[in-house]
C-alpha cells in the first residue's frame, strides 16, 4: 500500500489541540514546561546556561530546551506538557577508543536504555525491548536501541529509539518517530471496549475470519536452494491491506488512501615479460580484449536488420545513436540503437552486436490521465503473440499468457506477460515481457528473462488450495493494535475548520483493530508437505573454538570471540606457531573484517586491510614467516600509539628475568607491555622477545592489551 502520504498527514495535527488552552505569557509556560522536564529527565543544576526555543505552528506546539555548560550540553525537546519527544546530551571527548573493549556491555546498555524508557514514557504508554542479546564490538562508542511504542500495551506505529554511550553508560540520544506527527480523534481504552478476556477472544476470533477470507493464493513452479530444481509452491497473491475494527467491520485501509491519492483527500608486481606483444606495440592482454570485438556489426547492418522488424513501428524514426558494450564475464557483445522521431517519440533497441539478433526494446509509455487507447486489447495481444512467434518460436511455444495489464493511470501501453508452462503450472522465472503501444500497436517493450533449464518436480500429491490457504493462514496470528487511518476532517464538524481552511482534507487517527502479523517470515507454502516456506537460516559467522578445553588463555580467547576478534574455522591451534598471516588475519578482525582463510582471495584481502591499518608495509609481506614474541608487542603497542614512546632511549625499566638480554630495540616495549599488564612474562618470568609466539599467546597479549 502507498504509504507515500502518511509521514505527510502525521504532520498536520490537530492543530486546535496545539496550543495552549490558558492565555499564559510566554515566559511562564516556558518556566512550566522546563521544571516538568528537569523533573522527568533528572537534569542537575550544574549546567551554566540555559534558553528555550517555542515552535508554535497551525500543526503543533513544541518547546527546544538548551542547557549548556562546560564541555557539554543537553537539549531536548517537548510539548506544552512536558512530553519529552527528543533528547540529545552531548559532551567533548577526544579519547581513542580503538582496539579495546568497551567498558558497558551491550546487556548493560539495555537496561539503562528499558529504564530512560519506562522514565519518559508515562500514563498509558509503554516500551519493551526484545529479550534477545546485540552485537558487540572492539571500540565501539554506543548503543543503539528501538522498540515499539506500546499504548495501553498494545503496539501502535510509533517506535522509540535511545543511544546509550559505550563507555560512559549514559543516554546520550532519544526519540520519537512521533516527534512531528499525532492524530485526530480520541485514543480507545480497549478495557472500555472489550467486557473481558472472552469478549476479546471472541472478537478476535470473528476478526481472524474476516481477514483469513482476504488472503488468495496462486500455485506455480519455483526455483529451490539449489537453482537446478523447480518445485511447487503455493504463493499468495498480491491484496490490500485490511482491518478488522473493535465493531467487528471489515475495514479496506488500501482503498481508504488509494482514495487520498486520487485527490479525494490531502496531506500536507608479476613476470615484466608476461604481456609483452611480439612487435612490442600491444600487449597479449590488449589483444584478447580487442579480440573480443572481432564479428561485431557496424551500426548500419545492425539498423537494418533492426527496421527489418516492421512491429517496431521505426519507418519514420531517425537513429540518433549507436553505442556497444561489453559482457566480461560472458563474452557477449550487445547494441543499444536510439531512435527518435516527431513529438519526443523515442526507442532503445537492443540488438546482440554480432548476429544482430533483437533481444530487447523500451521506451516511453506515459501519456496524460485522460489518454485513451485506439487498439483494442484483442488486438494488442495478437500483435504481441504473433511477434513472439516470429521471435523466439521455441521459447514462445513453452509459454502461456501470465499476467496482462491495461493502459491506465497514465500509462499508453498494454503489458503482457508470458511464462514458461509445464505440467499445466506456470514457472514465471522463465518469462517474456511485451508492451504493446495503444496508441499505434507497434511494439514498445520487449524484455526477456529464459536462462533457468531446472528439472521439474512432478504435479503429483499437491495439496488442495484450501488446505495451502489453511496453512498460509495458521503463519499469521491475529494481532490487536492501533492503526494509522485516515480520516476525513469533515466529519469533526468545526472542530478542525481551521485546518479545512489551510486545505487540508484528511488527517491520520490511531484506530484499535486486529491485523494479521506474521512472525517468521514465509514466502508461500510448499505443494505437497503443505510446509511453509522460510528462508534458509544463514550460516553463523561467529567464533567458535572446539580445541580450548583445559586450556591456558581460553577465557581471554573465548572473551574476544564474542567481540567478533578471533580466527574463523572452529579451532584456535592454540600451541602452533604464529605465521605473519595469521598474525594479520587475527589483528584485522579487531576493525571489524573477519576473514575465512580458506577463500581464494582471502589472504591478499587480510593484507591490504592491514596495509590500510597501517600495520605493515606494503614490502613487507611473508604470508607464512614466524613471528616472535617481541614482535607481537611491537605490534600492538605501535598500532595503540606507544610506538614513538616505546622508542625514547634510557627512560625505561622493567623487571623481568632476561631484562638484561632483551635487545635495545625491543626494551622500550617490553617495559610499557609489563606497565600496562598486557606481558608478565613466560613461564620463568623472561620476556623472551626472540622466542617465536605461539598462536595462544598472541591472543592473550592482544586481550590483555585491549584490556588495559
Amino acid at each position: 500500500m502507498k504509504r507515500a502520504l502518511c509521514s505527510a498527514l502525521a504532520l498536520v495535527l490537530a492543530a486546535v489541540l496545539a496550543f495552549p488552552a490558558a492565555a499564559a505569557s510566554t515566559d511562564q509556560r516556558l518556566n512550566q514546561v522546563t521544571q516538568a522536564v528537569k523533573e522527568v529527565l533528572n537534569v542537575p543544576d550544574t549546567y551554566s546556561s540555559f534558553y528555550g526555543d517555542l515552535e508554535e505552528t497551525e500543526f503543533q506546539t513544541l518547546w527546544s530546551l538548551n542547557w549548556e555548560g562546560e564541555g557539554e550540553s543537553l537539549r531536548v525537546r517537548a510539548d506544552e506538557a512536558g512530553k519529552v519527544y527528543w533528547y540529545s546530551l552531548s559532551r567533548m571527548d577526544g579519547a581513542d577508543h580503538t582496539a579495546a573493549f568497551p567498558p558497558v556491555s551491550w546487556a548493560e546498555a539495555a537496561k539503562t536504555a528499558q529504564a530512560f524508557f519506562d522514565r519518559v514514557l508515562s500514563g498509558n504508554e509503554s516500551a519493551v525491548l526484545p529479550a534477545e542479546t546485540g552485537s558487540q564490538a572492539v571500540g565501539a562508542d554506543q548503543y543503539v536501541f528501538r522498540s515499539d511504542l506500546l499504548l495501553y500495551g498494545l503496539p501502535t506505529p510509533v517506535t522509540v529509539s535511545a543511544t546509550v554511550d559505550a563507555w560512559t553508560g549514559e543516554v546520550l540520544r532519544f526519540s520519537r518517530s512521533d516527534q512531528y506527527s499525532g492524530y485526530v480523534g480520541e485514543i480507545a481504552d480497549p478495557g472500555k471496549i472489550f467486557s473481558g478476556d472472552a469478549a476479546e477472544r471472541t472478537a478476535q476470533e470473528k476478526a481472524g475470519v474476516l481477514l483469513k477470507s482476504t488472503l488468495e493464493m496462486r500455485i506455480e513452479y519455483v526455483l529451490d536452494d539449489s537453482g537446478e530444481r523447480a518445485v511447487l509452491q503455493y504463493l499468495p497473491e498480491p491484496v490490500h491491506e485490511y482491518y478488522v475494527d473493535t465493531a467487528g467491520q471489515l475495514v479496506d485501509l488500501t482503498k481508504l488512501y488509494e482514495n487520498l491519492d486520487k485527490g479525494n483527500g490531502s496531506a500536507g608486481s608479476g613476470d615484466a615479460t608476461a604481456g609483452e606483444s611480439a612487435d612490442g606495440s600491444l600487449t597479449e592482454a590488449e589483444q584478447e580484449g580487442i579480440a573480443q570485438m572481432t564479428g561485431v556489426q557496424s551500426k548500419e547492418p545492425l539498423d537494418r536488420a533492426v527496421r527489418a522488424w516492421k512491429q517496431l513501428g521505426l519507418t519514420e524514426a531517425a537513429l540518433s545513436s549507436c553505442s556497444y558494450m561489453l559482457n566480461r564475464e560472458t563474452g557477449e557483445v550487445t547494441a543499444s540503437l536510439r531512435y527518435s522521431g516527431s513529438e519526443g517519440w523515442r526507442r532503445s533497441v537492443t540488438v546482440d552486436a554480432k548476429t544482430g539478433g533483437l533481444l530487447a526494446v523500451s521506451g516511453p509509455t506515459w501519456g496524460g490521465e485522460d489518454f485513451q487507447a485506439k487498439v483494442s486489447l484483442e488486438n494488442a495481444q495478437a500483435t504481441a503473440e504473433s511477434f513472439l512467434t516470429a521471435l523466439w518460436p521455441n521459447q514462445w511455444k513453452l509459454c502461456d499468457l501470465y499476467d496482462s495489464e491495461k493502459p491506465e493511470n497514465g500509462s499508453t501501453a498494454y503489458y503482457f506477460v508470458y511464462a514458461q508452462k509445464e505440467n499445466g503450472y506456470f514457472f514465471p522465472t522463465n518469462s517474456i515481457t511485451v508492451a504493446v503501444d495503444g496508441e499505434d500497436g507497434t511494439i514498445a517493450g520487449l524484455y526477456r528473462s529464459f536462462d533457468a533449464d531446472p528439472d521439474f518436480d512432478s504435479a503429483e500429491g499437491i495439496i488442495t488450495p484450501e488446505e495451502a490457504l489453511d496453512a498460509w493462514y495458521a503463519t499469521y496470528t491475529v494481532t490487536l493494535g492501533y492503526i494509522e487511518v485516515p480520516q476525513a476532517l469533515q466529519d469533526y464538524g468545526s472542530r478542525y475548520q481551521q485546518l479545512i481552511d489551510l486545505g487540508y482534507s484528511y488527517l491520520n487517527s490511531l484506530e484499535l483493530g486486529y491485523t494479521l502479523e506474521q512472525g517468521e517470515y514465509a514466502s508461500g507454502i510448499d505443494a505437497k508437505t503443505g510446509a511453509p516456506v522460510c528462508p534458509t537460516p544463514a550460516e553463523p559467522q561467529g567464533i567458535t573454538y572446539s580445541d580450548l578445553a583445559g586450556c591456558w588463555g581460553r577465557e581471554q580467547a573465548e572473551s574476544l570471540a564474542a567481540y567478533g576478534v578471533g580466527w574463523l574455522g572452529g579451532t584456535l591451534r592454540p600451541k602452533e606457531q604464529l605465521k605473519q598471516l595469521d598474525w594479520m588475519a587475527l589483528l584485522v578482525s579487531l576493525d571489524g573484517d573477519l576473514p575465512d582463510l580458506q577463500e581464494e582471495g582471502a589472504a591478499d584481502r587480510v593484507y591490504e586491510r592491514a596495509y590500510s591499518m597501517g600495520l605493515l608495509a606494503r614490502g613487507d609481506r611473508e604470508d607464512g614467516r614466524l613471528i616472535t614474541r617481541g614482535e607481537v608487542v611491537r605490534t600492538l603497542l605501535d598500532y595503540g600509539g606507544y610506538g614513538a614512546a616505546a622508542q625514547i632511549p634510557g627512560i625505561f625499566r622493567c623487571s623481568f628475568a632476561d631484562e638484561a638480554a632483551i635487545p635495545a630495540e625491543y626494551y622500550g616495549y617490553a617495559a610499557i607491555a609489563q606497565g600496562l599488564g598486557m606481558v608478565q612474562g613466560d613461564g620463568g618470568g623472561n620476556f623472551a622477545a626472540g622466542r617465536i609466539a605461539t598462536r595462544m599467546e598472541a591472543v592473550v597479549m592482544l586481550y590483555q592489551f585491549m584490556n588495559r
